[in-house]
């Protein structure tokens, strides 16, 4: 035998061994597996902590441009074409909450819809 079967055989037998030795620990019975998400098992469930965390994540997205569009102002000193470009991203920023916004009312509309026709 060659070195490199040797090598493959004891990688094989070390990757049985591991197995043997961890596979009673997993299988116990009493053992149950934790969801992360805590969404259940519903699918619904887990499309909305998704969009939680998109709008929490969008808020602050939201709260730092509004700090940088203000920051911008300021620094414009009287510049009109500094100044055009903090209202373009003042404006740009208030699309983007009320894009925000409008998602989490849409999604709570559509979740309401159907628990009311009882899907």
């Amino acid at each position: 035998m060659t070195m490199r079967t040797h090598s493959r055989a004891f990688v094989i037998a070390a990757n049985l061994i591991g197995v043997a030795l961890v596979s009673p620990a997993v299988a116990s019975a009493d053992e149950t597996l934790i969801n992360p998400l805590k969404s259940g098992s519903s699918l619904s469930g887990l499309l909305a902590n998704i969009l939680t965390f998109v709008v929490q994540l969008g808020a602050i997205v939201v709260v730092v441009m509004l700090v940088y569009t203000g920051f911008r102002y300021v620094t414009a000193r009287g510049n009109s074409s500094e100044i055009s470009k903090a209202h373009e991203m003042l404006k740009w920023t208030v699309i983007g909450a009320l894009v925000l916004l409008g998602a989490q009312a849409i999604a709570s509309a559509i979740q309401a819809t159907v628990t009311a026709l009882g899907g």
